[in-house]
Order: C-alpha cells, then sequence, then structure tokens
C-alpha cells in the first residue's frame, strides 16, 4: 500500500513538474519567436532581403551580376514598381568625400584644359528594396527607395579597391560587412536600367560602349542603358518611373519613338563588381527591322557618342547564347549584358527550351572552343 501511495505522489509530482516545464518553455518559444519576428519587421521595414546567391554564369562566363528578382517568366508590370524618393541627400564618411572631392578636382583640371571631362549630373542612390506578390497569380511588385546623391560619387564610389589611408578600401569597410541589400546608400550611387531591344525581323541589338564613357568603356553592352537622373526622370513632386528611363534611353540612343515597340520589365540586379543596382528590360519593336534601325541611327540621335559599334545576330537561344560564349567575346561584356539577354530568350522561348539550348551550347564551346550554334528551327 505504501509502495502504492508513493508511486501515486511521484506521478502527480512528475506530472505537475512537466506541466510548469512545458509552460516555462512555451513562454521562452513564444519570447524566441516574438523576438525573431520582430527582427524580422525591422529588416524588412530597411527594405533588406536575405543574400539571394551566386553570381550569373552561362558556362565558362562568369559575370558579377546577382539577379535579384526576376527570372524572365514574369513581367513586373509598370504599375506594380513603386519609386519612393526618400528626403534629403546621402550623407559620405570622410574617406569617401575626400575620393570625391580628387575626382571633382580632376575633373575640373580636365575641363579647363579643354580636354573630355564628365559632368556632376544629379542622380539617385538606392537607399531600400523590398519585393511583394499581387493577387492570386503572385505576381512581382517592387518597392524602390532612393536618395539624392551625383555623379562624381559615384565616380569616387566605383574605386572600390584603392587602398586608403589607413588601410583598407571601400570594399573591406562599407560592402564586404554588408548583406546585398543593407550596403550604405552612398556606395549604391547610380541605378542603371539596361534594354534588350529586338527588332521586328528578329534580330537582337547589341552595343559597344564608346571609350568616352564613365562605365565599362570599350565594352559590349545591353541595346541601350540609361541611369536614373533627378534632373530628367522626376517631374515636380512626382517620383521617376522605372519604364519612363528605360524609354528616355531608347529614344536618346537608338531613336525610338515609345509607339515603336513593347517595353517589358524582367528583373532587379545588382552587380557585385561595382556595387551598383539596375533592372532589366526587353522592347520588341513592332514594325522596324535591323536595317532600318541601323539606317535611322545614321540620320542622328541624342546620344550617338555613349556607343561606336552595333551587332545584329538573330534572336534565338543557340544563335545568341553561342555570341554571348564567343572566345574573343567572352571577357568584353559588361556585368548585365549576358544576363539581361539570356532572360530576354526565356522571355521569349520559355525556360526549359532556354536552358536545354544552353547545354548544347556551352557542350559545343567547350568541345570546339568557338561555341558555334547548331542548326535550329525558326
Amino acid at each position: 500500500m505504501e509502495q502504492l501511495s508513493s508511486g501515486v505522489v511521484g506521478l502527480i509530482v512528475g506530472a505537475v513538474l512537466g506541466l510548469a516545464f512545458s509552460v516555462l518553455f512555451e513562454d521562452a518559444l513564444k519570447r524566441a519567436l516574438t523576438r525573431s519576428a520582430a527582427r524580422v519587421r525591422r529588416s524588412l521595414s530597411r527594405g533588406a532581403l536575405p543574400d539571394t546567391g551566386t553570381e550569373f554564369t552561362l558556362g565558362p562566363l562568369r559575370t558579377s551580376v546577382v539577379i535579384v528578382e526576376g527570372d524572365g517568366t514574369q513581367v513586373i508590370d509598370e504599375q506594380a514598381v513603386n519609386v519612393v524618393v526618400d528626403p534629403g541627400v546621402v550623407d559620405l564618411p570622410a574617406d569617401v568625400a575626400r575620393l570625391r572631392d580628387e575626382v571633382a578636382a580632376r575633373q575640373g583640371e580636365s575641363a579647363r584644359a579643354g580636354a573630355h571631362a564628365h559632368w556632376n549630373g544629379p542622380t539617385y542612390a538606392v537607399s531600400g528594396f523590398s519585393v511583394h506578390r499581387i493577387g492570386v497569380d503572385e505576381a512581382p511588385g517592387v518597392r524602390l527607395r532612393v536618395r539624392s546623391t551625383d555623379y562624381f560619387t559615384f565616380l569616387a564610389t566605383q574605386q572600390l579597391d584603392r587602398e586608403l589611408p589607413g588601410g583598407g578600401t571601400l570594399r573591406s569597410r562599407y560592402v564586404t560587412p554588408f548583406s546585398l541589400t543593407t550596403v550604405p546608400d552612398f556606395m549604391c550611387a547610380s541605378f542603371g536600367t539596361y534594354v534588350a531591344v529586338v527588332t521586328a525581323d528578329r534580330m537582337a541589338v547589341f552595343a559597344k560602349r564608346s571609350k568616352a564613357v564613365g562605365a565599362f568603356p570599350g565594352l559590349w553592352d545591353a541595346s541601350a542603358n540609361e541611369a536614373l537622373s533627378r534632373s530628367l526622370d522626376s517631374h515636380g513632386r512626382t517620383p521617376p518611373s522605372l519604364y519612363d528611363v528605360a524609354r528616355r534611353g531608347l529614344l536618346e540612343e537608338l531613336g525610338l519613338e515609345r509607339t515603336e515597340y513593347h517595353l517589358e520589365l524582367l528583373a532587379f540586379d545588382i552587380d557585385r563588381r561595382t556595387n551598383q543596382w539596375g533592372c532589366m528590360f526587353t522592347a520588341s519593336l513592332h514594325e522596324l527591322t535591323a536595317a532600318q534601325l541601323a539606317e535611322r541611327r545614321t540620320r542622328g540621335v541624342a546620344d550617338k557618342w555613349e556607343h561606336d559599334e552595333w551587332e545584329f545576330v538573330r534572336f534565338r537561344p543557340s544563335d545568341v547564347m553561342s555570341h554571348l560564349l564567343r572566345p574573343d567575346r567572352r571577357n568584353r561584356w559588361t556585368p548585365v549584358a549576358p544576363a539581361l539577354f539570356y532572360l530576354a530568350l526565356v522571355r521569349n522561348f520559355g525556360r526549359t527550351r532556354v536552358e536545354r539550348r544552353a547545354r548544347d551550347v556551352i557542350r559545343s564551346a567547350a568541345a570546339t572552343g568557338a561555341g558555334e550554334p547548331r542548326a535550329e528551327p525558326s
């Protein structure tokens, strides 16, 4: 009887202790989840996203571009992109301010000597970025926050690997310690739009940047590109439209009016090499052929000096990817161009077909060293 009594007492004590521990554990778990949720909310309020993986590659072709949002299968609608202009100007730490002063002095000397000099245009820096889904089909939506800066700050912050007084570089001080989307705004001092143009006779347009431009001179690039400008793209109190920035680039560099093409936004990206943000578009021309587009440029466009050479390639997966992987071209692309044209192919032909052709082209490039296209139906 005594043994039974002690057993019952033991069960009761065990149950009480178990209940107490479960309550305590549940409270601790709730507190941990609450803290975690608070951290997530704070992160999202700053526009932070998790790091998004490695840079875009295509076989032996390696780039420094990380695609942050978009894969070519869905279009990011114009109304789903919300650009918010934060008040004030980016605040430069002393080491970055000194580099900017050097840039200003150097450009002033060039201008006074009658040599080529860059104009310190008013631009925007990226201060925040977030993604959400819209509707039952979960269409992508993007909020981009920007703050005022200028072109000289961009040129200064492109000296990412220059040794600084006291040791270290801009990259080691202001980029490496942060995730992709939480780098300080003054280090994200430009935002670019890049457009892959496809003519009415299905030719992809490739442009070579002139040696007079400030970024990636002499490299092959998108059909047209344009940086977000405070003076040209913001009208009164209206925030800038990224679609309109792309349209301005198409007009200034190719002479294309907005009624002459269908424009689609495919992705947002960060170039890890330069730590600059951008977005990728494709523009399908309604009537103009490659020959007609080339002839139009001979009659003059606003920014003809930005590119000094053009190529037209049949817009089919094997042809475009073989062009990207040409041995004499493989290391002569701007970081964003290969990813841009790849996503344009995905948008037009579907991911499965493009990936299948990519495997064929990569195998051919590895076997021959040339990446010649295989026969492919139109």
